[in-house]
């Protein structure tokens, strides 16, 4: 079959049908393969929402940033529907994400096979879908995400329904994940340059000093809240991956009892700025790597090829991206940059978690490259 007719015989209707088959298959096998996974990280959630069902809040503050999904396993609990609602839950919203995904690159290639052949590869990124049968707090964020670009790119006027929609939808990510912060200024770029591009320049300087004076409050109040969330302590064990010290001990590093959290990064930046930069290298190198020496040979094998040729067919088409710049290219981009500066000022993840988070932004700037300036 030519090529031509193999992009007539694709409509929605028959992608979508045969995107179905391909994410229920894969599914079934990792359901085979794990079952549903309620150890790991999910313990944290599940103590969490049992503390909650007993008093009525967290046992600390920072959980507040997880609340979607401990409400959830607590709501489960409390209607003796543990640990499967939940799992019910997770895989109506990516089986939603995926459905949206596929019009989105349909927005971008005008090609219904290759917004197809796009999807399919998102699917079948088993590193990703795996978490759709595990009580964290991955599979709900990586749905939210593909389903509030989907929200925000259908815009075509900005009226008070839209923007409330938005902060509602940004709100769901923040409390799903602390990372869901950054869709704010993302998504004001996205509205400034679509909306309102003739005077972009100002309000672009406008929202630039609010936005990183709202940015710096709510991270401080993130970054404060206790658990996990210690922005010293991989500098102090100096952390190439969360949770792994490359240290025994401790590094001698004195922030000064007055220091916020936001300003006491910027103190490790100035005042040890050796240490800081070559952290922040090698965080680097890990997050777009993505191989982990503790993975199987197979393992790196398959998301080596993965990432990396997402990786060329994206430097392949650099002059495409920035000659035919549009606000959902920046809005994308601007995504990719504050998850890739996380991993650099704090830790990169065990799992590949942060790069998965974005995995559905690269492709996207894959489709965009595949045929340029979506309609």
């Amino acid at each position: 079959m030519e090529i031509k007719n193999i992009e007539k015989w694709f409509t929605v209707k028959k992608s979508l049908l045969l995107l179905g088959i391909l994410w229920l298959i894969v599914h079934l096998i990792l359901f085979w393969r794990s079952g549903i996974v309620t150890d790991f990280e999910s313990k944290k959630y599940i103590e969490q929402a049992d503390f909650f069902l007993i008093n009525r809040h967290y046992a600390s503050p920072n959980f507040i940033f997880y609340s979607i999904q401990i409400l959830l396993i607590a709501l489960s609990k409390s209607t003796h529907t543990f640990p499967v609602l939940i799992v019910i839950i997770q895989l109506i919203f990516n089986a939603t994400s995926m459905a949206l995904f596929y019009k989105l690159n349909l927005h971008f290639t005008r090609s219904h096979f290759k917004a197809f052949v796009m999807t399919a590869l998102l699917i079948c990124m088993i590193y990703y879908e795996i978490y759709d049968l595990y009580l964290f707090t991955e599979s709900l964020y990586f749905s939210f995400v593909i389903i509030y670009t989907f929200l925000l790119f259908s815009i075509n006027k900005l009226s008070l329904k839209y923007i409330c929609l938005l902060i509602f939808g940004m709100a769901i990510l923040y409390f799903t994940r602390p990372t869901g912060l950054f869709f704010i200024p993302s998504t004001i770029a996205f509205c400034i340059f679509k909306f309102y591009r003739k005077k972009a320049l100002v309000l672009l300087s406008i929202f630039f000093a609010a936005g990183l004076l709202s940015l710096y409050y709510l991270l401080n109040f993130a970054l404060s809240s206790g658990g996990e969330l210690d922005y010293l302590l991989p500098y102090s064990k100096e952390m190439i991956l969360c949770g792994v010290p490359s240290l025994q001990t401790s590094n001698a590093i004195n922030i000064p009892v007055n220091k916020s959290p936001m300003e006491g990064l910027w103190y490790i930046i100035t005042n040890h700025s050796s240490l800081f930069f070559n952290l922040a290298s090698k965080r680097l190198i890990a997050f777009w790597g993505a191989a982990r020496e503790y993975y199987s040979p197979l393992h790196n094998i398959f998301i080596g090829i993965y990432f990396y040729t997402s990786y060329l067919f994206i430097l392949f088409g650099l002059r495409k991206l920035v000659k035919n710049i549009v606000p959902e290219t920046i809005y994308l981009l601007f995504n990719i940059f504050l998850i890739m500066s996380t991993a650099m000022l704090s830790c990169d993840e065990w799992h590949n978690r942060f790069l998965l988070s974005i995995l559905s932004f690269i492709l996207l700037l894959v489709s965009f490259v595949l045929k340029g300036k979506p309609e």
